[in-house]
């Protein structure tokens, strides 16, 4: 960084009080876990006293599983087991909810949106039997999602995962088709949609399903206005 302010003049946005960035609104939208995720989360505590006590191996069970395990609760229970029911007023469920009323309330202006998750990427036998009009067995919450919301009547055309396009010509195609509202809905993971992801030309808004490690991999939306 020192190298390169030699020949930069860096300026930071406190330091441009001209700076014109779109106005933003967080929401912090909390659900209450179901009674599942609490039995769940009682027995990871269990689960750490016995390796604290070191009356496990290390190799039967440590913090790190046990942390992950945690993000997966969090996030959907049926990660811990897909056979658990799909409850409503799950966080995954909320975030349907408002992505679709979203979807509905800015389709004159071909509005988008960007999903992030960055635990449960997506998994190729997700997606619904079209023929049979059969619910797949749940796999991830990328499918879970894109499933839902096609049941809602969102054309499938419309929602994408980053994950899909494998090549930065792919993904150069799929960014210019979201800038265009031809993709209104991108999913994605921080690390396969963040930085160089260029779609904010019609972006209205941005869910965190799971929280990012670092502070710079939040905002998206906060882009520069045109002059």
């Amino acid at each position: 960084m020192n190298i390169f302010k030699e020949c930069a003049d860096i300026k930071t946005a406190d330091m441009l009080p001209d700076l014109r960035v779109p106005e933003v609104t967080f929401h912090n939208v909390a659900v209450q876990p179901t009674q599942h995720q609490k039995d769940m989360v009682k027995d990871l505590s269990e689960r750490a006293v016995l390796v604290q006590r070191r009356e496990v191996e290390p190799h039967e069970d440590n913090m790190l599983c046990i942390t992950n395990d945690g993000r997966k609760i969090g996030l959907d229970q049926r990660l811990m087991n897909p056979l658990l029911p799909d409850e409503p007023g799950t966080k995954v469920n909320v975030c349907i909810d408002n992505v679709h009323q979203i979807w509905k309330d800015t389709a004159e202006n071909k509005s988008t949106q960007l999903v992030f998750c960055d635990f449960s990427t997506p998994k190729n036998d997700g997606q619904r039997d079209v023929a049979s009009n059969s619910a797949p067995p749940f796999t991830d919450v990328y499918n879970d999602i894109r499933n839902k919301l096609v049941e809602r009547g969102v054309p499938k055309h419309e929602i994408a995962f980053i994950h899909e396009y494998d090549s930065e010509d792919k993904k150069k195609e799929l960014f210019s088709k979201v800038r265009k509202g031809n993709v209104r809905v991108l999913l994605g993971s921080t690390a396969k949609m963040g930085s160089g992801t260029n779609v904010q030309d019609k972006l209205i808004a941005i869910h965190d399903l799971d929280a990012p490690w670092r502070p710079a991999e939040v905002g998206q939306i906060l882009r520069t206005l045109a002059g």
